[in-house]
C-alpha cells in the first residue's frame, strides 16, 4: 500500500483522524509480546526518484505486533516535529512522499502503535541530490602541549586535512597540568569572538578532564564508582557551568565535541603518544578513502533489552539508514577475524571488559591481540563501568587503539545515541551534540532512555569524521605564466567523480573561496593574484537515505613568489 504526503490543507484533517482513531479504538491493542531492539528502533530506508521527484520510505514488518503507524516529517533545521502527515495501517510497508524538492533535506519520524501505546520509533533523514557542504565552520583543536613535538608531522597532516574538508582550524596547545577551567577558556574566548562560525571542539591528547555528577552512583546505577564521570560536554556548553556535582548538562550544548586520549592504556604496549600517532595516521588514511571494512555491521548483544535499555537499537537503526534492507548485519561472532564499518557490544561489563554472546568476556587485553586487519571503524557500546572512560585500559578507548581500525566510540544506552544523519553526510560530532541535547526543547528523538542530557555523554574520537570519504585528486601543481596561474592535477581514483571544485586563498590557512567548478584536470586563473590553491573532487554519493553531493579532502599547492 502506498500513500502520498499530506499537503498543508490536509494537515488538520489528519490530526483529527488520528485523534478519532485513538478515541474510538480504530487501532485496538493487541496482545503484548516481548520486545526486541528492532521493535524499539524501527528500521527505515528510502528509495528516491529524481524525475518526479519522490522519496519512498520503506520498512520491514516489525517483530512485535502493531496496529498502525503515525508518520511525521520536518525540514532539516526545524526545531519541532510539527504535524502528522500520515496515519498508516498495520500492514503498510511503503510510503511515497511526492511533496519534496530536489536539493532539500527532510527528516521523518515513524511511530509504531499498539492501540494507544507507542511500540517503537524509526528516524531517517532523506534527500535527493543534496548540495555539498563546502564550509563547515571553525574547529577548535586543543592539543596536549606535552606531545606536540613528537606529533609534529601528524598534527600538520591533520591541520591540512581539516582545512581540506572545509574547516577553519583554531589550534591551542594546552598543558595536561592545566585546570579544566583554564583549558575551556580558550574555547569560550574563541566562541564568544565568532559564535556564528565556531562549530566544533576536538580534544587531542590528555586535555584536562572535567568531572561531574554523583560521587558514588553513575549512569550505570552502580554505587561503587570511585569519583565523578568525565564530562566533556563541559567543553561544548558555552554557558555558566558552576560546580561539578550536577548530573544534567546545565543547558543546550553549542559545540560538537570529541576526544582522543590514550592515557593509562598499557595493554597495547605503546605509550599514549605512540597510540596518538597511530590514531592520527589512521584518521588520515580514512579521510582519503584508504580505510575500508569487509563487513557492514557487527552486533554482539547479550542484553537484548534485559536491562530495559534496548541499547543495540542504535546500530540497527543506523545500519538501516545507511544500507537499507541490504545491510549485512552480523549478530554474533565466535572469534573476531573481520573488519566492520559499524560495531556494537552490549553486555554486562567492567572497566575493561564486556560480556559477549560467545559466553565469554571480551577484554581490552583481547582487543590488544586482535589481528591488524580486525576492528570496527565506528562503534556503539553499552555496559557497566566502561562508559566512564578514564579507567585504566578502558574498553571504549581500546577499540580506538587497534592498529588499522577504530576511529570513534560512544556509550549508547543511557541515553541512546542517534547516528542516522551520518547516512546523508553529517559528522559524528553532529550526532554527539544532538544526543547531548536530546530530551530538551521541542525536538526530541524517542526513546532517549534514562540519563538523557547527562553530563557523562561523550564521544571517544575525532568529531569531524563523516562517512563515505571520496578518493581525492593528487599531485596538484601550480605555476605562473604571463600573469596567469595554471593549475593541473591527477584525477581521483574514484570513477564516479564527475567534477572538481577549485578554491583559492590569500592565506595558507584559509579561508578558501571557490573559484570554479570543472570536469577537467586543469584550470587557469586569468588574474593570478592568489598564492594558495586547493582542489576537491566531487561525486554523488548514494545511501539508503537518498543522495548527496560529497566532496573529497582537498589537495593543496602554492604559487612560488606570490606568498
Amino acid at each position: 500500500m502506498t500513500h502520498e504526503s499530506a499537503n498543508p490543507m490536509e494537515q488538520k484533517f489528519l490530526r483529527f483522524l488520528l485523534a478519532l482513531s485513538l478515541v474510538l479504538g480504530l487501532f485496538p491493542p493487541l496482545t503484548a509480546v516481548a520486545q526486541t531492539p528492532q521493535d524499539r528502533g524501527l528500521l527505515l530506508w528510502t528509495e528516491i526518484e529524481g524525475a518526479f521527484p519522490l522519496i519512498r520510505l520503506k520498512w520491514p514488518a516489525p517483530p512485535a505486533a502493531v496496529t498502525g503507524y503515525v508518520l511525521h516529517r520536518k525540514a532539516k533545521d526545524d526545531t519541532a516535529w510539527g504535524d502528522v502527515i500520515a496515519i498508516l495501517n498495520a500492514d503498510t510497508r511503503v510510503y511515497e512522499d511526492s511533496y519534496v524538492e530536489i536539493g532539500k533535506v527532510y527528516e521523518y519520524r515513524l511511530t509504531s502503535m499498539n492501540g494507544l501505546n507507542h511500540v517503537g520509533y524509526g528516524y531517517i533523514q532523506a534527500g535527493i541530490k543534496v548540495p555539498p557542504v563546502e564550509n563547515r565552520g571553525k574547529v577548535i583543536l586543543l592539543v596536549e602541549a606535552e606531545v606536540t613535538d613528537d606529533l609534529e608531522k601528524e598534527l600538520e597532516t591533520l591541520r591540512k586535512d581539516l582545512i581540506g574538508d572545509g574547516w577553519r582550524v583554531l589550534r591551542h596547545d594546552v598543558s595536561r597540568n592545566a585546570t579544566p577551567e583554564e583549558a575551556r577558556q580558550f574555547v569560550v574566548d574563541a566562541y564568544n569572538a565568532d559564535p556564528e562560525n565556531v562549530e566544533t571542539v576536538f580534544l587531542l591528547g590528555h586535555i584536562p578532564v572535567f568531572g561531574s555528577g554523583s560521587e558514588t552512583r553513575g549512569p550505570d546505577a552502580h554505587t561503587n564508582h570511585n569519583g565523578r564521570w568525565p564530562a566533556d560536554a563541559y567543553y561544548g556548553y558555552m554557558g555558566d557551568w558552576t560546580g561539578n556535582a550536577i548530573n544534567m548538562i546545565p543547558g543546550p550544548v553549542s559545540l560538537q565535541v570529541g576526544r582522543v586520549d590514550f592515557d593509562d592504556m598499557p595493554a597495547f604496549g605503546k605509550s599514549a603518544t605512540g597510540l596518538l600517532k597511530q590514531y592520527l595516521k589512521k584518521v588520515h588514511k580514512y579521510r582519503i578513502g584508504e580505510m575500508t571494512a569487509e563487513k557492514d555491521c557487527l552486533i554482539d548483544d547479550v542484553l537484548k533489552g534485559q536491562s530495559g535499555d534496548f541499547s543495540s537499537q542504535t546500530i540497527y537503526r543506523t545500519c538501516s539508514a545507511i544500507w537499507g534492507e541490504n545491510a549485512a548485519i552480523t549478530n554474533s561472532y565466535s572469534k573476531i577475524e573481520r573488519s566492520f564499518t559499524w560495531g556494537s557490544y552490549n553486555g554486562w561489563g567492567g572497566p575493561a571488559s564486556v560480556a559477549s554472546v560467545t559466553g565469554s568476556l571480551l577484554k581490552t587485553t583481547d582487543i590488544a591481540k586482535w589481528p591488524k586487519d580486525t576492528g570496527m571503524i565506528f562503534c556503539s557500546v553499552f555496559g557497566s563501568y566502561f562508559g566512564k572512560w578514564d579507567y585504566k585500559n578502558n574498553l571504549m578507548r581500546a577499540f580506538l587503539a587497534t592498529p588499522n581500525y577504530g576511529l570513534a566510540c560512544a556509550w549508547s544506552g543511557r541515553p541512546l545515541w542517534y547516528f542516522h544523519h551520518m547516512a546523508l553526510g553529517e559528522t559524528i560530532g553532529y550526532s554527539t551534540r544532538l544526543t547531548m541535547n536530546n530530551g530538551g526543547g521541542t525536538l526530541r528523538y524517542t526513546p532517549a532512555n534514562s540519563f538523557a542530557q547527562g553530563t557523562h555523554i561523550g564521544l571517544m574520537g575525532d568529531p569531524t569524521l563523516r562517512m563515505f570519504p571520496v578518493f581525492p585528486a593528487s599531485n596538484l601543481r601550480a605555476k605562473k605564466a604571463d600573469g596567469k596561474v595554471i593549475l593541473s592535477w591527477n584525477a581521483s581514483k574514484d570513477t564516479n567523480v564527475t567534477e572538481y571544485y577549485v578554491y583559492g586563498s590569500f592565506n595558507e590557512n584559509g579561508p578558501y573561496v571557490r573559484l570554479a567548478v570543472t570536469n577537467e584536470t586543469t584550470w587557469i586563473s586569468e588574474t593570478g593574484n592568489m598564492p594558495f590553491y586547493m582542489i576537491r573532487a566531487r561525486k554523488l554519493s548514494k545511501t539508503a537515505s537518498g543522495s548527496y553531493y560529497n566532496l573529497s579532502q582537498g589537495i593543496f599547492a602554492a604559487v612560488i613568489g606570490l606568498k
